[in-house]
């Protein structure tokens, strides 16, 4: 059986924060979606939610430490 098809409306900034998302995670809208459903759902495993959240922080980390954020004098001070 194939999956149930959702067809919504959504605000300019809700796209832009989803199309920002799959250019971190190189998933899909779709994936994207889905995942964040099952997030605020409460559907997924919370191994799973620790994954998300310690990759979202490898990609933060990553843009922080990054040669055009020391470059330009935005870096952060580390205690």
């Amino acid at each position: 059986m194939a999956n149930p098809f959702l067809a919504v409306r959504i605000t300019p900034d809700l796209d832009a924060a989803i199309a920002e998302r799959v250019r971190e995670t190189g998933q899909s809208k779709s994936d994207v979606v889905i995942e964040a459903l099952k997030i605020y759902l409460g559907l997924l495993p919370q191994a799973h939610r620790l994954a998300d959240i310690e990759q979202r922080l490898s990609a933060l980390e990553a843009t922080v430490e990054s040669p055009e954020a020391s470059s330009s004098g935005d870096e952060p001070q580390r205690h």
